[in-house]
């Protein structure tokens, strides 16, 4: 499961190009990614590399309801 999420930072703050750098733990690997408009980009190791993708769906899923919560407060 996902043990740890944490938004780093924000990337181009205040400016059209602004995205949220994020990093998740899962089953004791780290992915950093980045979260712009409901869209994931995933930086090197690609979670699709040792994931199946319903679990990285489930994933993802998870990413974007975190951002939503975090990013309203």
């Amino acid at each position: 499961m996902m043990t740890n999420f944490n938004i780093e930072k924000t990337l181009f703050k205040n400016q059209f190009a602004e995205r949220y750098q994020f990093i998740l733990n899962y089953k004791g690997n780290d992915f950093k990614g980045l979260y712009h408009n409901g869209e994931i980009t995933w930086f090197h190791p690609q979670p699709i590399n040792y994931l199946k993708e319903k679990h990285l769906d489930k994933i993802e899923s998870k990413v974007q309801k975190k951002m939503k919560k975090q990013l309203l407060h």
